[in-house]
């Protein structure tokens, strides 16, 4: 029963009309098998944040056409100072992915199939390393993360390296606008996404920034600490030394 488990959702993803989120763009149809640890992270589900510090297994359940393959990983949640309204940050950007030739086990909590799996080359560096998911105390607090498969086999060098300086920016990264610059927005050919959610409470946001580590969404800087209020002890020590002006000028006055 278990074996089905996995092959039931994998098989979900793909019968809908997208395997990416809804309104997404560049969209795929076709499902990417994403595991953390062996726990399936597929069609939206919702995942603990501790198991996806790391980079994911990935695979499809059919063998791709194609010899090397790009991966993006986005958060479509980032808070702003204008909730609701959410910017976007790029959490992963490899390239040079190659794909298994023959299918091998993929095994997850939710059972095992088998599929094509990717795998990145020891000596190839990623444009924008990997950076596990960590949704701040702040509007939204659920997170969504798209991961999208890209077929860079005939990428040209221009295309790669328009990749290479797009993902030097993370926050704000606009998948559509990247791929069109890079010539490869018809070659997304896999997609999925997941969710991993800060229990709360929400914090507030009047000091928080969120390009700033703690507020994007990432592992990458730690958690703004909180600072005294300091206004109201200031507002006591002017209130308290204007009041001994006033009585000492009455004293005055009565002498």
């Amino acid at each position: 029963m278990q074996s089905k488990s996995l092959i039931a959702l994998a098989a979900s993803a793909s019968g809908a009309l997208a395997a990416t989120p809804p309104g997404f763009e560049p969209s795929s149809e076709t499902s990417l098998l994403v595991t953390y640890g062996g726990v399936a992270a597929l069609d939206g589900a919702v995942v603990e944040k501790d198991i996806t510090q790391e980079p994911p297994t990935i695979a499809t359940q059919s063998k791709l056409d194609g010899t090397s393959f790009a991966i993006l990983m986005i958060d479509l949640d980032i808070p702003t100072d204008n909730p609701p309204e959410t910017n976007t940050l790029l959490h992963w950007l490899q390239t040079g992915l190659t794909q298994s030739s023959s299918a091998v086990p993929f095994n997850a909590t939710q059972g095992s199939t088998s599929a094509f799996v990717f795998s990145v080359p020891e000596d190839e560096d990623a444009f924008a390393p990997y950076l596990g998911p960590a949704p701040p105390a702040r509007i939204p607090l659920s997170h969504e993360y798209t991961e999208i498969i890209v077929d860079t086999s005939d990428a040209s060098e221009d295309g790669l390296s328009a990749l290479k300086t797009a993902a030097a920016n993370r926050l704000g990264f606009n998948a559509q606008d990247v791929l069109t610059s890079a010539g490869l927005v018809d070659k997304v050919v896999a997609g999925n996404f997941f969710n991993v959610t800060n229990p709360g409470p929400v914090e507030g946001t009047k000091s928080s920034n969120s390009t700033t580590g703690g507020g994007n969404g990432t592992n990458s800087g730690s958690s703004p600490s909180q600072s005294p209020v300091t206004g109201a002890a200031v507002s006591q020590r002017v209130g308290a030394s204007l009041l001994a002006t006033m009585m000492v000028g009455v004293a005055f006055l009565a002498l």
